[in-house]
């Protein structure tokens, strides 16, 4: 799994300056964007925090993904308001429209260089998403939200994208784009200020279950702890909850950048700059980041094996959208995985021995994990009325046993079928 392109221009984590402690009160397994922001929570409020990470900071989906900036949550809301109460569903509603106010409130305390930029379009390739995207905008303003512009036809678009794969969209002036790995260890540095300890490197092998959980490595001394929170999302498969894990499908997500392009380029395809992701089920999804390179994902294998030849299908679909670009140079493609759940809601638990666990944002996930790490350390913390609300949320388990990742990929197929259909 090559390097992603954000890690060049960004500094790596400074080694930790003390030794792995042997005792703690809250453990955190895993240091991507929900663990760091639930470390930097619980030691702002006091809490004796210590982040284990079993590469780097960064080296899962919380520093690998495309950037994208979203409101809201990664499926229709009704999926979550059709199972609460009128307060539960307001609270869930608020919950995810505060995720990205969040990432931006941090940005600004903690002084973060990472390319911050809003405007989103959701573009429709044809009627029926651009039906859907008519729906969302009324269910989303009948909440209150005023930041949507609709545009009903190719005209419309011209302001903000020139291609012709388009015949309409949603404009969002509440999302939008970040470098992700810059983000992330920029929040990294801030829990380490705050007394958070952060070790990479640290690969936990084994958790004794109990009021106190002992934490294994290979190497290093056993942890002990009152309270863990496993933030690993779809890089956990070794010590996941059988809870979680048949809850969870992993996807391998793969990302393209160009080599730079020029002000003109930019202007002709996307003069505003927007960040962009289509309607389809196997969705495009792009950006031009701070140093003009279109950053292009839409790439997903559900089998997680023999991704073939990346590049060139990336490539293909980047001509799709942009003829233009069909020459462009290639800087750098990467993978990365996502873990999605049934209903694309990510899937909040708890155990009676107090490990909680957070996963499956179902790529969605670079404001909601903030969130979700905030949410997880309230709930540490005795305030866990968002908690529960979540937790309380229906999961089922994906279906096939040992043969769902087939059967998954198998259900995908279909969907991708209906999208080139226009069904």
């Amino acid at each position: 799994m090559l390097n992603s392109i954000y890690s060049r221009n960004t500094d790596a984590l400074p080694a930790a300056a003390t030794a792995q402690p042997q005792t703690c009160d809250v453990a955190i397994i895993g240091g991507g964007l929900t663990g760091v922001t639930a470390a930097l929570h619980l030691a702002e409020h006091g809490y004796d925090v210590v982040l284990l990470e079993a590469e780097t900071i960064g080296s899962g989906g919380s520093g690998r993904n495309g950037g994208h900036l979203c409101q809201g949550w990664p499926n229709d809301f009704h999926h979550i308001s059709n199972q609460l109460n009128q307060h539960d569903a307001d609270l869930a509603w608020q919950a995810g429209m505060a995720a990205v106010d969040m990432v931006a409130a941090r940005v600004r305390k903690h002084d973060i260089q990472c390319d911050l930029q809003f405007g989103y379009l959701h573009a429709a390739l044809h009627q029926r998403h651009m039906n859907e995207l008519l729906a969302m905008q009324d269910e989303w303003s009948q909440r209150g939200y005023d930041k949507f512009t609709a545009l009903a036809d190719t005209p419309s678009l011209a302001p903000h994208i020139n291609s012709k794969a388009y015949i309409g969209g949603l404009y969002d002036t509440g999302s939008g784009q970040i470098q992700p790995l810059k983000y992330l260890l920029g929040l990294a540095r801030a829990a380490t200020a705050a007394g958070a300890k952060i070790f990479e490197h640290s690969r936990v092998t084994k958790i004794d279950r109990g009021k106190q959980k002992t934490l294994h490595f290979d190497k290093a001394p056993s942890l002990t702890a009152a309270r863990v929170l496993l933030c690993g999302n779809a890089y956990l498969a070794h010590i996941g909850l059988p809870e979680m894990t048949r809850r969870l499908a992993q996807v391998t997500s793969s990302v393209l950048a160009t080599a730079p392009l020029s002000d003109n380029m930019i202007q002709h395809i996307l003069p505003s700059r927007a960040t962009v992701a289509d309607c389809n089920t196997a969705l495009n999804y792009f950006r031009i980041d701070a140093d003009n390179r279109m950053i292009f994902g839409g790439r997903a294998s559900y089998t997680n094996v023999n991704l073939g030849n990346v590049e060139a299908d990336l490539r293909r679909r980047i001509s799709a959208v942009f003829p233009i670009l069909a020459d462009a140079e290639t800087d750098a493609v990467w993978s990365g995985r996502i873990g999605i759940t049934v209903n694309r809601i990510p899937h909040f638990g708890r155990t009676d021995d107090d490990i909680y666990f957070v996963q499956g944002f179902s790529g969605h996930g670079v404001a909601l994990t903030g969130l979700a790490g905030s949410i997880l350390a309230d709930a540490i913390r005795g305030d866990a009325e968002q908690f529960d609300i979540l937790q309380s949320l229906r999961h089922m388990p994906f279906p096939g046993g040992i043969l769902r990742t087939p059967a998954l990929a198998l259900g995908m197929a279909w969907y991708k079928l209906r999208d080139r259909l226009k069904l």
